[in-house]
């Protein structure tokens, strides 16, 4: 058998009845994890009463390797095949797990055993290198940012959903990159389009953190004295009927996260704590540290002081609100371009 099967065949695989007698599902993206043992049990032993004859489940951090090869040796009742489903083999102790090694060289055939790890495992211990070898290591990594769209893609194309592509990417941007969120976010989508085509405006009207999101590219187009990206994106927010005082609001708050990223940063805190603290996701980190590393506390402290005249103005001023909203981005692009330029 091959080294390894890519994750993305194993579903295909277990669809076309093509079912291994041995399953180990590792890596960070969980939410493939689950649906692959979902997979597994409907082709197993599917879902009618008797089907709980022929499962057992096992904590290998709490029971060890035994009783689950105990299991797995034992004959199916009433039906063709038996599934054994064992998690925590990422907490198990390495030299609990070594019995398997033995299984593994001659599984049962009437027996699907899954083992299940909730993230990475080491592959240098000698399980590990015994399941890859005989081809039932499956690692569900996280998708990068260039495979999270092509992802709902796919995933849209399996549920028989016309999806435009501009759509697919204005939901990973909004709800990536935790796949069962994103599963759900198209759901919640495509029930409110109905029959027809997913649009950008669908996405932007369902899911809340598409705004969001197009508000925090608008905040990184400012961030890098970029005038013209800053406003076709501000455009973009008025055209999708983004009321100007939120947009200002969202700034606001935007800077003070860049700003406390400044300082934590400069206190030595790590990366996980810097998320945790301003109350964002560690992906999207690297879009608050860059601005905060580049500006200087004059230069936060002078776009402070144009957002909160922004906001005098926006509540007490008559003058057209996008107006003011875009003669605010305006400003605040030429002070972050200056400070770059200083």
């Amino acid at each position: 058998m091959p080294a390894a099967i890519p994750s993305n065949d194993v579903f295909a695989r277990i669809e076309r009845g093509d079912v291994s007698p041995i399953y180990a599902l590792v890596g960070e993206e969980t939410y493939l994890i689950e649906r692959c043992v979902g997979a597994i049990r409907r082709a197993v032993i599917g879902d009618d009463t008797a089907a709980s004859f022929n499962l057992d489940s096992y904590d290998l951090k709490t029971t060890g390797s035994a009783p689950v090869i105990d299991g797995a040796r034992t004959l199916p009742m009433f039906a063709k095949r038996r599934l054994i489903i064992a998690r925590g083999l990422d907490e198990a102790k390495a030299d609990t797990l070594t019995p398997l090694c033995d299984y593994v060289l001659d599984p049962n055939p009437s027996t699907c055993l899954v083992l299940v790890a909730a993230g990475k495992v080491d592959g240098r211990i000698k399980l590990f290198a015994a399941l890859k070898k005989a081809g039932y290591l499956h690692d569900f990594a996280r998708l990068r940012d260039w495979q999270l769209g092509e992802w709902i893609a796919a995933e849209a194309k399996r549920r028989t959903l016309a999806l435009a592509p501009e759509a697919a990417r204005a939901l990973a941007d909004s709800a990536g990159p935790e796949l069962g969120r994103v599963s759900l976010a198209l759901e919640q989508v495509a029930l409110y389009a109905g029959d027809r085509k997913i649009t950008v405006e669908d996405v932007e009207e369902v899911i809340p953190e598409s705004r969001e999101r197009g508000i925090f590219e608008l905040t990184k187009a400012i961030g890098a004295g970029q005038r013209r990206q800053s406003l076709a994106l501000l455009a973009n927010l008025l055209r999708h009927r983004e009321p100007a005082l939120r947009i200002q609001f969202m700034l606001l708050r935007q800077l003070r996260q860049i700003w406390r990223a400044k300082e934590l940063e400069a206190a030595g805190a790590p990366r996980g704590e810097i998320a945790s603290q301003i109350g964002m996701s560690p992906h999207f980190l690297d879009d608050v540290l860059v601005p905060a590393r580049r500006m200087s506390t004059d230069a936060l402290e002078r776009s402070f002081a144009l957002l909160y005249e922004a906001d005098r103005r926006l509540k007490s001023s008559r003058v057209d609100p996008d107006l003011q909203i875009s003669r605010l981005v305006l400003a605040l692009t030429e002070q972050a371009a200056g400070a770059r330029a200083r």
